[in-house]
């Protein structure tokens, strides 16, 4: 028999799932775009560090702030392997997030 998934998880799989897929198609997008990825880069890092400030929020800071910084780089060096890497990186975030979401309407479509 199926348990009910409780909301609170439900909850933090919808949004995992939205920021990972969110975030695999922004470094997708983002992989070598010149001046853009460099300004895109500083805010992602700023806004990363920013959040990284509250306890609960740390490990998506940190996470937020790594993006900026390899977004960054990318832009200011324009390297074969940096692109790459930028682009598997974003592809396995999307597929992350794409799981999180599946698992997320199968877990609620358990509550209805």
């Amino acid at each position: 028999m199926s348990d009910i998934v409780p909301r609170g998880q439900l909850t933090k799989q919808a949004m995992m799932g939205i920021g990972a897929a969110g975030g695999g198609i922004a470094l997708i997008a983002l992989a070598g775009h010149g001046l853009f990825s460099i300004i895109a880069g500083g805010i992602l890092g700023v806004a990363g560090l920013a959040l990284s400030g509250g306890k609960s929020d740390r490990t998506v800071g940190l996470v937020t702030a790594g993006v900026g910084a390899a977004t960054l780089v990318t832009g200011i060096f324009q390297l074969p392997l940096l692109l790459w890497l930028m682009r598997a990186g974003g592809i396995v975030l999307l597929g992350g997030g794409a799981v999180l979401l599946y698992r997320f309407f199968k877990n609620l479509k358990k509550r209805s």
